[in-house]
């Protein structure tokens, strides 16, 4: 009988994940990775942190070096754009003509920023952050250019401005919303670090977007709709993510803000698998699907979606977690801050720590926080696990800053 032939396309967090988690159960099925980075899978949170201030190389985000893809006898093709998957044929079809052919395909094909056009300003001198050479583009035009505009007041957007500014950058950011950071957290938590920004020299603009660019001597000028006015020289935007379907033409695979999947990440097409950003996955514990951006899920969708390519079943049931650091202040959130009835907030201060726990009939169901440092890393965790056990909660007790959340586990 031959060997399992598995593909896997896409090289970010999910994928080398996968390909771990399948070689630890399976040292002889053939494995191939397909990307169309030139890079081996990297890991992307530093590369609006450590990567633009200096503290972290490029190179040093990679998961796995070449050695390990050789010891596991991992076939890679890298830079290498798919321009179609054809499910019928059981096969990918890259660079126009050349096909790879699967029996089990991993889909990890992450997300694609969302772009605009700016009246005033070429497309190609507004500047994305998804990719290393997309960070390393910021990172060069940092080098002679010291007025960043940035549109877009989310997390990739508030850690450039962060970044940027500790490098001793003049940073504006517009944000369309009503607050920074609007679809994750709190407007609690989101006054608190516009504070810290704007205490640093960053100059925030909220529900405002920009109307029109114009081109000076070396220099651009941004006409914004609340009347204000911004000189830049580097413009970078953020203004979020969507699922990366352009391979995906078949209408076998059912997609709805990302590819659909049940909690073992098949998908509806048999033996094709999805993980990562580009999932919309059934939540055995929320009862729904949701498609999530972070760093630990695409880690752990990766390791639980190869253990199921690689025959054992295993239901992806994790609470989700995902975390931001903004100058000296630490974010995390745990869980979903929608559809709660009630909110506890648990603590006063950001040196000590502010944590916002959300209930839905005295059960907890999600929990935002931040901090001066990672102090409020074990409240988040218990709340998560308190969370995933179901467990009725007083709400008196998680406002108590006496009382460690630890004591409410259930033995």
């Amino acid at each position: 009988m031959p060997e399992k032939n598995i593909v896997i396309l896409g090289g970010g967090q999910a994928a080398a994940n996968a390909i771990k988690a399948i070689r630890n159960l399976d040292k002889n099925c053939h494995v191939t990775l397909v990307s169309e980075e030139t890079s081996l899978p990297y890991e992307r949170p530093p590369l609006s942190k450590k990567c633009i201030t200096g503290g972290k190389t490029l190179e040093s985000c990679i998961f796995f070096d070449e050695e390990f893809y050789d010891h596991h006898n991992i076939e890679l093709h890298l830079d290498r754009k798919v321009e179609l998957v054809d499910f019928k044929n059981h096969q990918l079809l890259i660079d126009k003509q050349v096909p790879i052919a699967f029996d089990h395909l991993l889909i990890a094909t992450g997300s694609k920023n969302r772009v605009i056009e700016i009246d005033g300003i070429a497309s190609e001198q507004i500047h994305y952050l998804r990719t290393m050479a997309e960070s390393q583009a910021i990172v060069d035009k940092a080098q002679t250019e010291n007025r960043v505009l940035i549109i877009g007041g989310g997390f990739i957007g508030m850690e450039l401005a962060a970044s940027l500014r500790s490098l001793g950058k003049a940073v504006t950011v517009i944000e369309a919303g009503s607050q920074l950071m609007g679809r994750a957290i709190p407007c609690e938590i989101a006054d608190i670090v516009q504070e810290k920004h704007e205490q640093a020299g960053v100059t925030v603009h909220l529900d405002t977007t920009v109307t029109n660019v114009t081109s000076g001597e070396g220099s651009y000028k941004a006409e914004l709709s609340n009347g204000d006015s911004v000189v830049f020289d580097l413009i970078i935007v953020g203004i979020g993510i969507t699922p990366n379907l352009d391979a995906f033409a078949d209408g076998d695979l059912r997609t709805d803000n990302g590819i659909v999947t049940d909690e073992y990440g098949q998908t509806s097409i048999d033996n094709v698998y999805a993980a990562g950003d580009v999932a919309s996955f059934y939540h055995p514990h929320y009862d729904s699907y949701m498609r999530l951006e972070s760093w630990k899920h695409a880690q752990s969708h990766g390791i639980s979606v190869g253990k199921n390519m690689a025959g054992q079943s295993t239901a992806y049931n994790e609470i989700p977690w995902m975390w931001s650091e903004q100058y000296d202040l630490n974010l995390q959130l745990s869980g979903i801050a929608n559809g709660y009835d009630s909110c506890v907030k648990r603590g006063d201060s950001p040196d000590e720590g502010i944590v916002y726990l959300y209930l839905h009939r005295s059960r907890i169901i999600g929990a935002c926080g931040v901090s001066v440092g990672p102090k409020i890393g074990r409240d988040i965790r218990v709340a998560g696990m308190l969370a995933k056990a179901s467990q009725e909660v007083d709400p008196i007790v998680l406002s108590n800053t006496d009382q460690k959340l630890q004591s409410l586990l259930a033995k």
